[in-house]
């Protein structure tokens, strides 16, 4: 080899991954093709919309990556390598880079990427682990358009609480808001929060009504104010307040205040003015309106995947867009139905109600009403009110289950007394085939109307599952029913039928049987959590698994989920509907070889936990 190719071997080796596969005799014939390119300051190297057939190595200078509005997301200086996300997507760039000073780059060819991506599990490993890191950079850059579905809430947060004690006068907590100038105050005492007064309190309840200004200011405030825990998602402060009719919620961390989120951060987060998808849902008079809408989702499920969101930001960000069509229809139907006779709750069951949902999701709900309910006084309007709201979601694109788990169906719109009789009965009296299609109630949420309802059978049911060893030996019998696609030698065992023959549905033989094995433990356990990994989190610190399985659980359930989530992407990109079986054929080494591990800790667990709750049925 020649001075300049040992010079361009030399560089490459002194970064990763090159650093970690100096020894692959195949560097050596990459460098032979590897073409030296000098580009001056303010220059593109990937253009705006190009299509990119390169591995760019930054040997001197440094790189600015845009987004395609040309906003700054990060940038590269020597050593880092650019390009690849591109080359992994056919040539196609979401994304445009651009030269902040001259720059010295390495030009390496498309096929020795792939061919080492595909090969040296090492330089694969990389660039995934590149992938996460391009995620937290996305996520600060602010530039995505569904930023707020996948930012934390307390992102938002722009300075420490302002606060002041319960026993101060409207005059000091008016003196203290215009000196921080703040437009809400939170009240404590003895560093707990109290209450939360807004500028628009001090003008109804204090101005307007002529108070005089030593009055106390508990006199005005409002008491037990809603609250978010510092780890829930920006999307979750706007349907709160969009539900609440709220304008300042308080960001609670440790059971202490850390600061509060105002519609106004919010509307400063988002770039584009409006709060996104979720608001045009609540905005929306009529079914028309909704429809449209609800075209717009691909879109959204699209980008997420785009920007490297986790399986949990998507599922939740989906759940929720999910959610406020349910709770439209809901307010639509009252204003046709009239108010409700008697109090009620409509229960989300299933993906929903773990806020796991995906772009391509049937309807699992029901509904559960007040114990005042009278069938021949308040039957027809809660039959009339279940069966427009179950049509109209079918037309916003969440199709009717095709098991009839509905609201629409009399038998899951009963009182909470006959809800609690039948839970009563299947844990006490467990008949494993009818658990295997009455699972799905084991996850339920409440999303609109009185969601005490909700939480008194949720409650009902951990106490329940708790006093009845037997019923979790049934339901651990069941979690193995679906066996993961691995054969003799971890090779995959297809399932497909017809068009599908060459696939193996990723959802019915890898993630189904994870939130099998999760929901016993959780049941086991007492859990109070319904999203699957903060069960497992819960699962962990009961000590029911040992050291490490938990989060063997949760990284398996990660690396299935995003399999299943980028192939749904490119099944929407190539015109095709979505669905949940995928072609081997067409995944990476690495993909491959993450699932065999993947679906392996899967199968070890169901063998755990059919010895783990072993016992006499009841």
């Amino acid at each position: 080899m020649d001075v300049e190719l040992t010079e361009i071997l030399e560089a490459l080796c002194q970064h990763s991954p090159f650093n970690e596969i100096a020894e692959d005799p195949q560097l050596n014939d990459m460098t032979k093709e590897i073409e030296i390119q000098y580009v001056r300051a303010g220059e593109w190297v990937i253009a705006p919309s190009a299509l990119n057939n390169t591995l760019f190595f930054i040997r001197s200078g440094a790189i600015e990556v845009l987004s395609k509005e040309e906003k700054l997301i990060r940038r590269m200086n020597e050593g880092e390598l650019f390009g690849y996300a591109s080359l992994l997507r056919g040539g196609k760039s979401s994304q445009s880079m651009r030269t902040i000073e001259d720059s010295l780059l390495y030009c390496i060819p498309a096929r020795w990427f792939l061919k080492l991506y595909e090969e040296n599990d090492t330089f694969s490993d990389f660039f995934q682990l590149a992938r996460e890191v391009r995620l937290r950079v996305a996520m600060d850059s602010q530039n995505s358009d569904v930023s707020l579905m996948t930012c934390p809430v307390i992102s938002l947060l722009r300075r420490p609480p302002i606060s002041t004690h319960i026993d101060s006068d409207i005059r000091l907590a008016a003196q203290i808001m215009s000196e921080h100038r703040v437009s809400s105050l939170l009240i404590t005492d003895n560093d707990e929060l109290i209450g939360i007064v807004t500028d628009r309190d001090l003008r109804t309840r204090a101005v307007a009504k002529g108070l005089a200004y030593d009055t106390p200011i508990s006199s005005i405030m409002t008491r037990d104010p809603i609250v978010m825990d510092s780890r829930d998602y920006a999307s979750e402060a706007v349907l709160k307040m969009m539900a609440r009719n709220v304008h300042h919620i308080p960001i609670i961390k440790n059971g202490r205040p850390i600061g509060v989120v105002s519609t106004g951060d919010i509307i400063q987060k988002e770039s584009h003015g409006s709060v996104y998808l979720i608001s045009d849902i609540f905005k929306q008079s009529n079914i028309e309106g909704l429809q449209a809408i609800s075209h717009k989702m691909t879109h959204t499920f699209n980008q997420l995947v785009v920007a490297d969101a986790n399986t949990q930001m998507i599922g939740n960000a989906m759940t929720h867009i999910g959610t406020a069509f349910v709770k439209r229809l809901l307010q639509l139907g009252e204003e046709k139905f009239g108010p409700a006779p008697v109090p009620y709750c409509f229960i989300a069951l299933g993906s929903q109600a773990r806020e796991e949902q995906t772009i391509k999701t049937d309807q699992d709900n029901a509904l559960i009403l007040s114990d005042k309910y009278d069938e021949s006084l308040h039957g027809e309007y809660f039959k009339n009110l279940s069966d427009w709201v179950c049509k109209n979601l079918d037309l916003c694109g969440y199709t009717l289950c095709t098991g009839d788990i509905m609201a629409s169906n009399l038998r899951w719109r009963q009182p909470l007394n006959v809800w609690k009789e039948n839970f009563s009965e299947w844990i006490q009296k467990p008949k494993a085939e009818a658990l295997l299609r009455l699972s799905i109630f084991f996850d339920l949420r409440g999303i609109y109307g009185d969601k005490t309802l909700a939480k008194q059978l949720n409650q009902h049911i951990r106490k329940e599952a708790k006093q009845h060893s037997g019923f979790l030996t049934f339901m651990a019998r069941n979690a193995n029913q679906r066996k993961p696609p691995l054969g003799f030698f971890r090779q995959f065992v297809l399932d497909g039928e017809g068009k599908q023959s060459r696939t193996f549905n990723l959802k019915e033989r890898g993630i189904a049987p994870i939130i099998d094995i999760v929901r016993v433990h959780a049941l086991a356990c007492g859990s109070d959590k319904l999203n699957t990994l903060e069960r497992i989190e819960d699962i962990e610190a009961a000590g029911l698994l040992p050291d490490g399985r938990a989060k063997d659980l949760a990284l398996a359930l990660e690396m299935i989920g995003m399999v299943r989530i980028r192939n749904q992407k490119d099944q929407i990109e190539a015109d095709e509907e979505p669905n949940n079986n995928v072609n081997p054929e067409n995944l990476s080494s690495f993909e491959k070889r993450h699932l065999r591990d993947a679906f392996h800790i899967v199968s070890r667990q169901q063998e755990f936990i059919k010895f783990r709750y072993a016992g006499k049925r009841s």
